[in-house]
């Protein structure tokens, strides 16, 4: 199980990953401390994440309900030991539930779920597996969506804005891969 769960785990990063670019390219991000871009989550989950709430049914509906049953835990640090905290909340709603995969990717990236060996991988797995499949579900409900997860948001139009951020960003490449003097 540990290989299927590593596989599985860099499948749900990856996606996640893509989700995080695809939101800033569509307008759902914010200047945080310091000026970097942040996707806006809680703003995207209620304008577009409802979509994947809306009429689901089979394994979707089993994942959602999952997730809203048992919603991953919040490692917490009290009096200098970590604590795996309970999320109690009776609201089911897709800012709660993108919340809850969020917390799920927050747990495997800050090492709250693997440290040499996987934690609870029964638990682990299901978690990591019912939010990939709702990401992807999602994917496939929003095509500007699935157009930004590929990197093509914008492209079709020729936006003039995403194409000076590719160049730009290819110039800083430039720069720094450029031999020093």
């Amino acid at each position: 199980m540990p290989e299927d769960l590593d596989n599985l785990a860099f499948c749900f990063f990856k996606l996640f990953a893509q989700y995080e670019y695809a939101l800033k390219a569509m307008q759902y991000a914010r200047s945080g401390v310091g000026g970097q871009a942040e996707p806006e989550w809680d703003r995207f989950s209620n304008e577009i994440g409802l979509l994947v709430m809306d009429e689901a049914n089979g394994e979707l509906l089993d994942a959602i309900s999952y997730l809203f049953d048992h919603p991953p835990k919040k490692q917490i640090l009290k009096d200098g030991v970590l604590f795996w905290q309970s999320v109690e909340t009776a609201e089911r709603s897709p800012q709660i539930l993108f919340s809850h995969i969020r917390r799920v990717r927050n747990n495997l990236y800050h090492g709250g779920k693997f440290n040499g060996r996987w934690f609870d991988p029964d638990r682990s797995e299901e978690l990591i597996s019912k939010s990939l499949l709702i990401l992807r579900a999602l994917q496939e409900k929003h095509d500007d969506l699935a157009e930004a997860i590929h990197g093509n948001h914008g492209e079709k139009a020729g936006s003039s804005k995403t194409r000076l951020h590719y160049e730009r960003k290819v110039q800083l490449w430039e720069l720094k891969s450029s031999p020093k003097k």
